[in-house]
């Protein structure tokens, strides 16, 4: 079995040296970390983690926390690109990823408590930003590290994001190109999340500035009368933008069964749907959510891997309309 003395004898440097190089030690330089990370994979090494667990007191784990929900939540693209970003800089520290899902507040603190407590797992990403979120507000009374996903609430929290106002522009403005729509409806989830208020404030300033006719929507698969009202009391809406593609699709079927005849323009965001499915006057905005889940992992551990970027506490992510 290799060891970490065999590497530090192949690199012609101290075990200490060697060991600190592979844990990423931010007083190890770069190249040094790659040429013993490298010796490591050509000899096979393979770190024992329950001695680490042992020795720190922490599993080598992060626990990535859903927003309460049910399989609307966990089944949208969106959050599983991101778990796909998470777990490509998790196997190059190898940590797992241990995922908290529940349909209450009760059961996911539940959840998180047997995280930390039996699991001991240290280290938290939540997909989400909510105001008096209980998780994030335990986490922090616990002195544990978490990042946001989102908008912080807390002006210390450590997030990673998209400039969800900007966005919120940039797919208005897109969404007017010509043939320009006159009347357009804003729609977003019954949660209305940080996100989708920073994207309609984005939306309002747009249509504001142009003097455009709006009205804005919540999607509630339970009140789906209600909807309907709202969408038989606009019948000139010309122009659709929704907080996801999920939402966009699936108020525009609702719209497409009261108003056949009308093809008003639509605008996503998330780049989540096979293009197959999308409509012919069908934008959407990719966020790079990888991307976001690759960002937020270098965050968590940039207390101990990069100490410029702990110091900036956030890490923003581009967009893109598509």
């Amino acid at each position: 079995m290799v060891t970490i003395r065999d590497i530090a004898k192949e690199a012609g440097v101290s075990p200490s040296t060697a060991s600190r190089a592979l844990n990423n030690n931010p007083h190890i330089s770069k190249d040094t970390i790659d040429e013993i990370q490298g010796i490591a994979d050509k000899l096979g090494y393979l770190p024992d983690y329950n001695a680490k667990n042992l020795t720190t007191g922490e599993a080598s784990a992060v626990g990535v926390v859903f927003p309460v929900g049910g399989e609307s939540i966990t089944g949208n693209p969106f959050f599983i690109n991101v778990l796909s970003g998470i777990n490509i800089e998790l196997i190059k520290r190898g940590y797992a990823l241990s995922v908290a899902i529940a349909k209450t507040s009760e059961e996911l603190k539940k959840n998180v408590k047997s995280m930390i407590y039996q699991s001991k797992i240290k280290r938290f990403v939540l997909l989400y930003s909510q105001e008096n979120d209980p998780i994030a507000q335990f986490l922090r009374d616990n002195n544990l590290r978490f990042i946001v996903i989102g908008q912080p609430i807390k002006s210390n929290d450590y997030y990673v994001d998209n400039n969800n106002v900007d966005v919120g522009v940039g797919a208005t403005e897109a969404l007017l190109q010509k043939p320009s729509p006159s009347n357009i409806t804003f729609v977003h989830s019954k949660e209305n999340w940080i996100y989708e208020q920073q994207r309609y404030q984005g939306f309002q300033k747009v249509v504001k500035e142009k003097h455009i006719k709006f009205n804005e929507v919540a999607m509630n698969a339970d009140d789906m009368d209600s909807l309907e009202d709202k969408i038989k009391s606009q019948p000139d809406v010309d122009g659709i933008i929704a907080t996801d593609d999920l939402n966009a699709i699936g108020y525009f079927d609702e719209f497409h069964k009261i108003f056949p005849n009308k093809k008003p323009k639509l605008m996503g965001f998330n780049n989540s749907l096979p293009s197959i499915l999308l409509k012919s006057n069908f934008q959407t905005v990719d966020l790079f959510p990888e991307q976001m889940g690759i960002k937020s992992v270098l965050l968590l551990f940039s207390d101990t891997e990069d100490p410029d970027i702990d110091k900036k506490r956030h890490l923003l992510v581009a967009y893109k309309i598509i």
